[in-house]
């Protein structure tokens, strides 16, 4: 059994975000379909924008953890 330190494929945090901004994105799009929520559409920019912009850092800071933590270990 591995553990958590030797798994194969690491969690790549910046891509969970960015997912998540976009399942958002996309949930507001289907309420407006439904006719439950009319988001207006000049929010959707900044919202990606700043998803990604939060994707980023997210996926640098871990970077960042990572490589700290590898050059401690070895």
């Amino acid at each position: 059994m591995t553990s958590r330190r030797e798994s194969r494929r690491p969690l790549r945090t910046g891509t969970l975000v960015a997912g998540l901004v976009f399942l958002a994105v996309a949930a507001g799009f289907a309420l407006d379909v439904a006719g439950a929520w009319h988001p207006r559409v000049t929010l959707l920019v900044p919202v990606v924008l700043g998803g990604m912009a939060l994707a980023a850092v997210t996926g640098a800071v871990t970077g960042a953890v990572r490589e700290h933590r590898a050059r401690d270990d070895g």
